[in-house]
């Protein structure tokens, strides 16, 4: 087996060194296209993950806690328990909601078991009142890239409920890569219809019976596809009102009577209507009244790229209306390319710190260039199959690619060293080819096993289950790659680079001048590694308090997931108590905000005050009715965990009934 991968290796540096200007061209062509494929992929935080967790809501008006558990919940629990591959299932019960989450095994399809959830919710029987339940999947892509404040100091909130909803709301939802853009705190128009008790007496009517009518009234009918001259097309009945005069008008069916005859009465005149406008949500930055929008991207966007193009444009919406402020409140993309550049700039710097150290050892232009083009060829052979991997661009493959670069130079630095070795040897008999031949597969071997061996480290990440195992794959992935790619590089570009850079030496006349010795530091390790041999248990006792002492000294490193670094950004979460009516809510919250204004270290306080039925306040951990405070720091403060500490026991020691959390 040995021999026949010695033959195979001796074919190809044959090949290699009698085809030198193939090789250029695919080294070009590798590089280009890992350039190209590198910018190309995705750019995110961190590896796409995908969660075995599917999300189930249910609004349930006017319902207290206790009953939304009783009536909802546990139902919902009950029947979802029985299902195939269901792992654990968590509720939560709020006034008016339910929000309940299904954990399934790793690994199963979960588009099938989402359909199986819903087939078993769709036959469930709950109360009357409860609105049908709706399932969701939790993933990354579900949650805001970017989120933006709208205020105005020249409109009052409808006029910029106007402003966005007509200019701003439709541009932000055609950019590309948008998925959709969500507002909260607008104003909205809503009906108010006051019945007149007296005469739905006499005609025999009820509330309820009205509003069935008016429901089913105000909604478009579709007839199907019809044959006209000019072919066939849809036909569909819109029966919604558009104006108040509409509805005034409409006519409620009712039993004709001796004093009223006819079979219809306008509804006008069994109830007073009035148009009546309110503030959906309450939404608020920096003290002032605005409105959120909320854009959450496609799965296969990419995340820079979406958020740049919202930020293009609000730069340039602003410039056209006279007192519009476009407050950015959330912001996945900077965090990304922060990352990215950090990264980059950490391997850049990591290579040239190689290339000096390099050229110190070896002394000699020529082997350090030869050595140091395993880098870039490495690198972007890997970013080549990654990107063909459809894998992004992260700090997992980012932190891999700053790992692998001190080691994918190591194969190229060994046989250019062999070569450059025995071309100053006395006693070589090869020359040429023949030498730059030999000298490579002397090496195969040794670079081989070495490369084996590193990656036997990290392979086995690729083979871990769960969520660890989705984080991991890139990092294991882009040192296989860049590794595998650097013992590909040693074999081929570095004995065909090593022939041309050598040629006058490996085909002229051997001197004695040629030949060279070995320099002090080399004398010096050879003393020094004398000693250490000669004295054994020393050398073995000193490693051994060593490594105690590394073990010791890692509770002072200290653990963390991602990293330390981190945004100056805060989340504050308010749930009502049982009970809590709503204006009692929005005071407390005004109490924390108001507080949260007066600190110099905040630039930014965001807060929204969600509606009853709110499940996106669920997933953010408040209960429904609740509120959500976004807190920007300001980035050049100091000392901000201290800070976000101090935030929090305030919060949780005030004296006020619901509950706040972080």
């Amino acid at each position: 087996m040995s021999n026949k991968v010695g033959v195979k290796v001796k074919g190809l540096v044959n090949f290699v060194l009698g085809n030198k200007l193939a090789v250029w061209l695919l080294t070009i062509i590798i590089t280009v296209s890992g350039i190209y494929s590198g910018t190309r992929m995705k750019m995110e935080t961190i590896p796409d993950i995908s969660i075995p967790y599917l999300m189930v809501s249910d609004v349930y008006p006017g319902a207290t806690p206790e009953k939304v558990m009783n009536d909802v919940s546990m139902p919902i629990e009950q029947a979802v328990e029985g299902l195939d591959h269901v792992k654990s299932v968590y509720s939560n019960s709020y006034s008016n909601m339910a929000s309940i989450q299904v954990e399934y095994e790793y690994g199963i399809d979960m588009d099938e078991v989402k359909r199986e959830l819903k087939s078993v919710l769709d036959s469930l029987e709950l109360p009357e009142g409860a609105e049908k339940p709706k399932t969701s999947a939790i993933s990354m892509n579900m949650m805001p890239v970017v989120a933006l404040s709208v205020s105005s100091s020249k409109e009052d909130i409808v006029e910029l409920t106007s402003t966005v909803e007509d200019a701003l709301l439709p541009k932000i939802q055609k950019l590309d890569g948008v998925a959709s853009a969500t507002t909260t705190g607008q104003h909205i128009e809503e009906v108010d219809l006051t019945y007149k008790k007296d005469k739905m007496d006499k005609l025999g009517l009820t509330p309820d019976k009205v509003k069935e009518i008016i429901q089913a009234s105000n909604m478009s009918v579709s007839l199907g596809l019809y044959e006209f001259k000019e072919g066939e097309q849809a036909v569909a009945i819109d029966g919604k009102f558009m104006t108040v005069k509409e509805l005034q008008n409409m006519l409620i069916p009712v039993t004709p009577s001796a004093t009223n005859p006819s079979p219809f009465v306008k509804l006008k005149d069994i109830a007073t209507i009035k148009k009546v406008g309110k503030v959906e949500s309450v939404s608020r930055t920096n003290g002032k009244d605005a409105i959120t929008i909320q854009i959450v991207k496609d799965q296969q966007a990419n995340t820079v790229d979406v958020v740049n193009k919202v930020k293009d444009l609000i730069k340039d919406e602003k410039k056209k209306y006279d007192g519009l402020a476009i407050d950015i409140t959330l912001d996945q993309g900077k965090p990304i390319e922060d990352s990215v550049s950090t990264m980059v700039e950490k391997a850049i710097f990591g290579g040239l710190i190689a290339v000096l150290i390099i050229l110190l050892f070896l002394r000699d232009f020529k082997s350090t260039l030869i050595s140091i083009i395993s880098i870039p060829v490495s690198i972007f052979m890997a970013f080549l199959l990654l990107n063909w991997m459809d894998i992004t661009l992260n700090i997992m493959t980012l932190g891999a690619v700053t790992v692998a670069i001190g080691r994918v130079i190591d194969d190229s630095i060994v046989v250019v060293e062999n070569i450059y070795r025995r071309l100053h040897l006395k006693d070589e008999k090869l020359t040429g080819r023949a030498l730059v031949r030999e000298a490579t597969i002397e090496m195969f071997k040794p670079i081989m096993s070495s490369t084996l061996v590193t990656v036997a480290v990290f392979a086995p990440l690729v083979f871990v289950s769960g969520m660890v195992g989705e984080l991991f794959m890139p990092f294991a992935l882009t040192m296989a790659f860049a590794l595998g790619a650097s013992l590909l590089v040693a074999i081929t570009i570095v004995p065909a680079l090593s022939h041309f850079l050598f040629k006058k030496k490996l085909y002229g006349e051997r001197t004695e001048k040629s030949h060279k010795e070995a320099g002090k530091l080399a004398n010096w390790y050879k003393g020094f590694l004398e000693k250490t041999l000669n004295h054994k248990w020393i050398s073995s006792i000193i490693a051994i308090v060593l490594l105690a002492g590394s073990l010791a000294l890692t509770p002072l490193i200290g653990f963390s997931f991602l990293g330390s670094e981190e945004e100056k950004v805060m989340y504050l979460t308010y749930t009502p108590k049982a009970g809590e009516l709503h204006d009692e809510t929005l005071k407390h919250i005004k109490e924390v905000e108001e507080k949260m204004l007066k600190r110099d270290d905040i630039d930014i306080v965001q807060v929204s005050v969600t509606e009853p039925g709110d499940t996106q306040a669920a997933m953010m951990g408040g209960g429904s009715g609740g509120g959500l405070m976004y807190l920007i720091f300001d980035p050049d403060m100091k000392d901000f965990p201290k800070v976000k500490e101090k935030i929090e026991d305030y919060v949780k020691n005030i004296d006020q009934p619901g509950t706040w959390k972080s």
